[in-house]
């Protein structure tokens, strides 16, 4: 062969070869890119509550006009925990001199989110007050209902206070319950009917003459209207997705008043990334006092 021609045969493979190089590297760059991109989508969409709360909430609930006739003729042993429960929502929700205090804690990651809560009703004066506090997040909202507007204070955490001098804004009654998943005059987000009860215990009688029975909801169909108020009070990036069927104990009065509400879940929240969170809240209902509404410029002591 032609040693002239042959180096240039050489020369022409070399360059060529670079090439190719060049351009698998380039193609297998690319390729790790978009793999990236997709399994990274994935990653952060697990757990993604996209789609699982699109749920016609009104059509879970029972018929409380046909309970509460039953009721007429049975005592709370005999209605059943279900019908009871009901009921007590019910009639707490009627109920216009009303105080409720919440205490709770969210465990995740190690890390320990309290929370205190505060409903007043007087009349067609409501206000609701939801602090939720930890080392990584703190939101903090109150909302007063007064002559048919509803108006939302947001707070500032200094130091074992929340003092109320934060952003306020307005809502129609309407925008609130949008925003929250329930009336603001209403005291229960959960929907607890025959459609969404998955065990109930039986109904027993206290030392002092209450009632007291437990039940655990589905964890998507009792918590469609819950979730909204858990997002908007708790700062979260997602609606809230539960990993079990929440536990309920109820205690209530005689008369089917609700007067102490705890409630047990297991779900994940989103910040930034979805993290396993376990939760313990625990509401005190008093009537018929003359409840005072605190001014917005009211502290309120963590």
């Amino acid at each position: 062969m032609n040693p002239s021609l042959d180096k240039e045969i050489k020369k022409i493979s070399y360059h060529e070869s670079k090439k190719s190089v060049f351009i698998n590297i380039c193609i297998i760059a690319l390729v790790a890119i978009i793999s990236g991109y997709f399994i990274g989508s994935w990653i952060m969409s697990i757990g993604s509550t996209d789609g699982l709360y699109d749920i016609d909430a009104n059509s879970l609930y029972d018929n409380v006009v046909a309970i509460r006739d039953e009721a007429s003729g049975k005592t709370p042993i005999e209605l059943g925990a279900v019908k009871c429960a009901v009921l007590a929502i019910d009639t707490t929700g009627q109920e216009e001199r009303v105080q409720v205090i919440g205490e709770g804690h969210v465990l995740s990651m190690g890390v320990t989110q309290n929370i205190l809560a505060k409903q007043v009703r007087m009349g067609d004066k409501v206000m609701f007050e939801n602090v939720s506090i930890s080392s990584f997040v703190k939101a903090t909202n109150r909302f007063y209902l007064k002559n048919n507007a509803i108006t939302r204070v947001q707070g500032n955490v200094k130091g074992n206070s929340v003092v109320w001098n934060g952003a306020t804004s307005t809502m129609t009654k309407e925008q609130y319950k949008e925003l929250m998943g329930l009336e603001i005059y209403d005291y229960m987000s959960y929907i607890i009917s025959s459609k969404t009860v998955i065990t109930a215990s039986d109904v027993t009688t206290t030392d002092d003459g209450n009632y007291t029975f437990n039940l655990t909801i589905d964890k998507v169909n009792g918590v469609v209207n819950y979730v909204k108020n858990m997002k908007e009070t708790g700062g979260l990036g997602d609606y809230p997705r539960f990993s079990e069927n929440v536990s309920i104990e109820i205690v209530m009065d005689p008369n089917y008043r609700i007067l102490k509400f705890k409630s047990d879940e297991k779900y994940e929240v989103k910040k930034g990334v979805w993290m396993a969170a376990t939760g313990t809240l625990t509401n005190t209902f008093s009537y018929d006092q003359d409840f005072v509404i605190p001014a917005t410029s009211e502290n309120t002591a963590i």
